[in-house]
């Protein structure tokens, strides 16, 4: 059997790997982003990537209800780990959760309900950016206790 430190562990990399997945559709470059191929191929499609951020947040939140529920049950060389490992996914929420408005603003730029502002675009990116840098902080913590 699979000890605590193991299943939040790889449980957090599923996590990790999500919202990587939507971070490189939104912003890495893709000839299939260029015109006129994107007249062709599908684009990055914001609503998906803003209801896997919402998903991503509740998942964070489960995961920490289900640490702090089982954290009784685990060894003394574990707990250095979990006891770090909430303020991880309250990082990755916060990623997620501005990961999602930014691919909401895109959508609602996209169906014409806003017109694109570069000034508001550029302090979403750059709260995005902030709790990136957050997130790869906490995530170094980790990895040296781990």
């Amino acid at each position: 059997m699979a000890s605590l430190k193991e299943t939040m562990l790889a449980n957090l990399r599923e996590m990790v790997k999500l919202q990587r997945a939507a971070h490189d559709s939104m912003f890495k470059f893709s000839i299939t982003k260029v015109w006129p191929i994107s007249l062709i191929a599908p684009q990055v499609d914001w609503i998906r990537i803003t209801r896997m951020m919402d998903s991503l947040q509740e998942a964070c939140k489960e995961q920490k209800e289900f640490l702090a529920n089982e954290r009784t049950s685990a060894s003394e060389q574990e707990l250095l780990f979990l006891n770090l490992l909430p303020n991880y996914f309250d990082s990755l929420a916060k990623v997620s959760e501005l990961l999602g408005k930014a691919a909401a603003y895109r959508q609602d730029v996209l169906e014409k309900k806003i017109s694109m502002s570069v000034k508001e675009w550029n302090a979403i990116l750059r709260n995005y950016n902030q709790a990136s840098d957050n997130m790869a902080t906490v995530g170094i913590s980790l990895h040296k206790v781990y």
